[in-house]
């Protein structure tokens, strides 16, 4: 199976693209994909869909992918200076500095909002958590999105 996966190396490796990666990062990406992926079929995962490979499987891994990509970078570099608080006066922000801005508005949400929104960004996601809470997932997008959209609203 993993065979027939790579014979869509360049797919892969534009789909990475597509999302905001580099060549050099897509390539990463894609190389992580075939590990885990690898690993998957080693325990038994069957990802065929007909006589084809499930492309929203890949897709998804390929995304998970990029986004701790992008997470762990952004943690190496988190001294750089990213958000305009006032453009007139062009005062930045440093990511340390957003963080506490985050936290200091969280903590004025419900607590529920606040759960919610920790679960999801500590990688569990809204379906997972819907499973294992039986709580409806509607319930937790609307309200992750609500808390969401508080905060960028109180930040920027």
């Amino acid at each position: 199976m993993l065979e027939k996966i790579y014979t869509y190396h360049t797919k892969w490796i534009n789909t990475a693209k597509k999302f905001g990666a580099t060549k050099e990062e897509a390539e990463d990406i894609v190389g992580d994909m075939y590990l885990i992926i690898g690993k998957m079929l080693n325990k038994g995962l069957n990802i065929s869909y007909g006589d084809d490979v499930n492309y929203f499987y890949i897709y998804k891994c390929l995304k998970t992918s990029f986004l701790q990509l992008k997470k762990k970078q952004l943690k190496e570099n988190s001294t750089s200076l990213e958000l305009v608080v006032d453009i007139k006066t062009a005062e930045y922000l440093d990511f340390n500095q957003k963080n506490e801005l985050v936290e200091e508005e969280l903590k004025k949400l419900h607590w529920y909002d606040q759960k919610i929104y920790n679960i999801i960004q500590d990688d569990c996601s809204i379906t997972e958590l819907s499973k294992q809470t039986n709580i409806s997932y509607h319930s937790i997008y609307n309200t992750y999105r609500k808390v969401k959209t508080i905060l960028k609203q109180k930040i920027i």
